[in-house]
């Protein structure tokens, strides 16, 4: 094996252990509890600050405001369609508690 092939396969290595470790304490200090109800506050503000029907408005500002909470160097892993995705999980976890009580998947239309 030649000796550039092992500097970067060490590289390599380098990074993974890098980015593993900044995972982890940015998951330590803030809990994944912490980030949803950091979003959920972005929800409850876009409510209040957007009309009833702009909801494509809505998700936008809490994609925008949530995606600025996150550390400099998550921003190049979590791309916004990620994000939204995982938001919209969330806000459809949320829907589903508040139209019963209970998570088990029966969101209700409320008009």
């Amino acid at each position: 094996m030649e000796i550039q092939t092992i500097v970067t396969i060490l590289v390599i290595i380098g990074l993974l252990i890098g980015l593993a470790l900044m995972v982890y304490l940015y998951i330590r200090n803030k809990t994944m509890e912490q980030i949803r109800a950091d979003v959920y506050k972005l929800f409850l503000s876009a409510e209040h600050m957007f009309l009833s029907g702009q909801g494509k408005q809505k998700m936008d500002y809490v994609i925008q405001m949530a995606r600025s909470l996150l550390p400099t160097w998550a921003r190049f892993f979590i791309t916004e369609d990620l994000l939204r995705k995982i938001v919209q999980l969330w806000f459809d976890s949320v829907k589903d508690l508040l139209d019963d009580g209970k998570y088990n998947s029966s969101v209700k239309d409320v008009e």
